[in-house]
């Protein structure tokens, strides 16, 4: 985990820490129809999965599926949402 991203995707609870690319995967597999990063920040934030504010946990989260996408377990659909292609991260 980045150093950047353990501040913002910090356990909140006691337990193993949850990877950022594993919560936006858990996440995107919420929405079948594919999501927006900025639809996914805004479903962390309300989750308490992420602290911040919308802007940079936004961006982070596009660049997060940029590289989910170059590893193939997301894909960008034409007007621009995300779905996942495979679950397993």
């Amino acid at each position: 985990m980045r150093g950047d991203d353990w501040k913002m995707f910090a356990p909140l609870r006691r337990g193993a820490p949850i990877s950022p690319e594993t919560k936006l995967v858990a996440v995107l597999t919420t929405h079948a129809a594919g999501a927006t990063a900025a639809t996914l920040a805004n479903d962390l934030l309300q989750a308490g999965s992420v602290v911040g504010m919308k802007a940079p946990v936004t961006r982070r989260i596009e660049e997060l599926l940029d590289e989910l996408e170059q590893a193939a377990r997301v894909e960008r659909i034409p007007d621009g949402r995300y779905r996942v292609v495979r679950a397993r991260v």
